[in-house]
């Protein structure tokens, strides 16, 4: 569709634009720390990463499955308290995650270095910060804003990041991972601010004196089952480096971190067709339009299969080139790259099922796809990554992608009867008859 088109373009260019400022500032970090240090930063996000879904309990999901349908029946009392709402029940939940995290780093960090637990410390001290920020772009894209829901988390922060790790190579501060650490959190602040103060501004008329009203129970059950989904997707997706530093050391993941950045940019045009996609399925599903749905889901699988292919090319000629430019045996994980990217182009032929199960009501079945993937993954890496190194990491996160993509494309197309995949119709073939 239309919509589809033109909100992709757009959301495209600032995916793009995030990912290779994203991608800019890791490598600037690697040079300023060094390979060692830049590990335990990649160890420390990596977590920091999972646990930001753990605190966000689903809620960035509910204001995208529940805000449109708001919007539609002109309820803004519901719109201003799901705002209000999930904000305050975010913060609670992403300061209760935090005290929690540092009792254990404090607990287990007595055998690592003053380094490596001062990290950890500012990556739970900065999960409010994320959740919060997440929720911002939640509510942007949920608006059908896609430009503006990636501008602030994809595009300032990285700029704010590069820019305070200039300051602090300027002013010869200590050039560790701590350091690091700090940039982060501070670069989150200003884009959370940024962005807030942006949707306030944006806020709909209508909704400015609407008096809030809450469906806590709803939101909170809806959110709490697809939190599951969410927190299995995000520690699937980080499982690799976590079982890589857990059985190699923090020494072997700033590599293979700097090839998981790299590769990240095969999903530049996915990320981009999604931030369209999600409420976009939600509403076709809810209006039956299973017509409409099938289109939609096509169109995404294609134009996130031609960006990742595009990726791949790129990265197989000058892969090893750009590796270099983070550091001193930064090119040892070239391998690793390609086999990242084959897995990659590999699950983006089959559309993106995930958004196709928990917009619609098939959350459950999606978690259970995702953990078997996991499991596969654990079950590779124990056996590969002893023998393998980071490569062993690289097959088993793309057999666990492979995996269970491939499941719930088995599912969607069975129980939905709609074909997501790259190979689909542009509508169903009931409706060709």
């Amino acid at each position: 569709s239309r919509l589809l088109r033109r909100g992709a373009s757009g959301a495209f260019i600032v995916s793009v634009t995030g990912t290779a400022l994203g991608l800019l500032a890791n490598l600037a970090m690697a040079r300023l720390i060094g390979r060692a240090e830049y590990g335990i930063y990649a160890l420390m996000f990596s977590w920091v990463s999972v646990l930001v879904m753990v605190a966000q309990a689903g809620q960035d999901i509910s204001i995208i499955r529940f805000l449109p349908g708001y919007i539609q029946e002109g309820a803004w009392g519901k719109v201003r308290g799901l705002r209000i709402g999930v904000g305050l029940f975010v913060l609670a939940t992403s300061l209760c995650v935090a005290i929690v995290g540092s009792v254990i780093v404090h607990v287990i960090g007595a055998n690592k270095s003053a380094a490596w637990r001062d990290t950890f410390y500012i990556g739970f001290a900065m999960l409010p910060i994320l959740t919060q920020l997440q929720q911002s772009s939640a509510m942007h894209r949920a608006f059908k804003r896609p430009v503006i829901t990636g501008m602030y988390s994809t595009v300032m922060r990285p700029i704010t990041l590069l820019i305070l790790l200039g300051i602090a190579w300027l002013i010869a501060v200590r050039r560790d991972a701590p350091t690091a650490a700090v940039c982060t959190a501070l670069a989150g602040s200003i884009a959370l601010l940024a962005s807030g103060w942006h949707l306030t501004r944006a806020w709909p008329a209508p909704g400015r004196g609407a008096h809030p009203g809450y469906e806590a129970r709803r939101w909170v059950t809806v959110g709490g089952q697809l939190s599951l989904l969410s927190i299995i997707i995000v520690g699937g997706a980080k499982l690799d480096v976590m079982l890589l530093g857990a059985i190699m050391g923090a020494g072997d993941v700033g590599p293979y971190y700097a090839a998981v950045k790299m590769a990240g940019f095969a999903f530049f045009a996915t990320q981009a067709v999604n931030v369209v996609l999600a409420p976009m399925i939600a509403e076709r599903y809810d209006a039956r339009d299973m017509q409409g749905l099938q289109s939609v889901a096509v169109q995404g699988a294609r134009i996130g299969l031609a960006g990742a292919t595009c990726v791949a090319l790129f990265c197989a000629v000058a892969g090893r080139w750009v590796l270099a430019l983070f550091g001193h045996d930064f090119d040892t994980a070239y391998v690793p790259l390609l086999v990242l990217l084959l897995g990659y182009c590999a699950s983006t032929c089959f559309g993106e099922v995930g958004f196709m199960l928990s917009m619609t009501k098939y959350q459950k079945q999606a978690s259970l796809f995702v953990l078997v993937g996991i499991a596969a993954n654990c079950i590779a890496a124990v056996l590969l990554v002893p023998k393998l190194g980071a490569t062993g990491a690289a097959i088993g996160a793309s057999l666990s992608l492979f995996i269970w993509r491939g499941l719930a494309w088995w599912f969607v197309t069975t129980r939905l009867g709609i074909e997501p995949s790259v190979f689909g119709r542009l509508e169903p073939k009931e409706q060709e008859r």
